[in-house]
């Protein structure tokens, strides 16, 4: 007989009471989503944009992760740095010659708006993505090249908006070769895995509400790898943050083996409680899938369960989005299994309405 959580899982209209603002409906529209941003990302005008001799993005929580995925995509590649800056201050080489790039979904991101301004006051060129607000204020008064994307969403179900542009302006100023492909093979994926992982795909046949049962009342912990499958592992990291209202943790190897393997020895306690996510690729370096399953052998008498999941597809934009997608579904269907709405985040509306009492 299915459990209570079971149940939930396998019947549409109970999760609908529960998310009642459709978060279900915007993470299965992220193939949509994708296309879209696409389209807008190669329309936008972008004229007086040169090669910069850098790229800084700017951004906060759900609009800064696009600029983490783009930077451990084209790290190995790209003929110039690229940094991700999440701070109220810019890094002393942000000047003429360096491309900033402010990604604000709202417009209104109190860190990113004062630091796109010094970037300016700097001489920098700025490029804003976002839906409005401020940021499109200040792009619009200072002639700075505006890629405007939907509004209506919470910024971590627009990750294709937040990612998709700025792959794109990477290509079209020249710091990456073409990527129209990869991005088509990677849509594609995305439409199979939204198959496999939707909401009318029941909890017997669908491997992230099953893993989502299984880390109700643990601590997920998610691994990657150095690059990109780490920054996947800290997106499951996130999207279990605000999405299921729950603590999670992330690492990477091979650091993570300098340090955290240490502390597995005790408590027990403690360790039994810890569900583990290992994210993996194919091309990995061999060395890092040593240390991988060396690892798991290690710590699997420790912990409550391993759970493994490797990328899919063959470009790495389509294995990347292979790995985050099941992440945002499992994150989903957690927040049900604990009967929480996934959308509102009101303990970060706390903290800001604390802060604006202090302006």
């Amino acid at each position: 007989m299915a459990t209570r959580d079971e149940q939930i899982l396998n019947d549409r209209e109970a999760m609908a009471k529960i998310d009642p603002a459709g978060m279900t409906r915007l993470i299965e529209e992220l193939p949509r989503q994708w296309r879209e941003a696409e389209a807008i990302a190669r329309q936008a005008p972008l004229q007086g944009i040169g090669e910069p001799r850098n790229v800084v993005v700017l951004g906060m929580g759900g609009s800064a992760i696009g600029g983490d995925l783009v930077k451990t995509l084209l790290e190995p590649t790209a003929p110039v740095p690229i940094a991700v800056n999440r701070d109220y201050s810019l890094p002393a080489y942000v000047g003429k010659g360096t491309l900033v790039v402010a990604s604000s979904y709202s417009g209104n991101t109190e860190e990113t708006l004062v630091s796109a301004a010094e970037a300016h006051r700097r001489g920098a060129t700025v490029v804003a993505i976002t839906t409005g607000g401020r940021l499109a204020e200040d792009a619009t008064a200072n002639g700075w090249p505006l890629i405007r994307i939907p509004s209506g969403l919470s910024p971590r179900a627009a990750i294709g908006y937040s990612f998709v542009p700025l792959y794109v302006l990477m290509e079209r100023i020249g710091l990456a070769p073409s990527v129209a492909a990869e991005l088509a093979e990677t849509a594609e994926l995305l439409e199979q895995l939204k198959a496999r992982y939707g909401a009318d795909v029941p909890v017997a046949e669908n491997p992230a509400k099953q893993l989502a049962l299984s880390l109700k009342g643990k601590l997920p912990l998610i691994y990657g790898s150095y690059g990109w499958t780490g920054m996947a592992a800290y997106r499951w990291k996130t999207q279990i943050n605000e999405n299921s209202k729950a603590p999670a943790i992330y690492n990477a190897f091979p650091e993570l083996n300098h340090n955290e393997t240490v502390g597995w020895e005790v408590p027990e306690e403690v360790t039994r409680m810890i569900e583990l996510v290992i994210l993996r690729d194919r091309h990995d370096n061999k060395r890092t899938q040593a240390r991988i399953d060396i690892t798991r052998e290690i710590v699997e008498e420790r912990v409550s369960g391993i759970t493994e999941l490797w990328s899919e597809g063959e470009s790495p934009v389509a294995r990347l989005f292979s790995l985050i997608y099941p992440g945002d579904f499992v994150s989903l269907y957690l927040a049900m299994v604990y009967k929480v709405d996934p959308t509102p985040v009101r303990m970060i509306d706390l903290l800001k309405s604390r802060l604006a009492s202090l302006s």
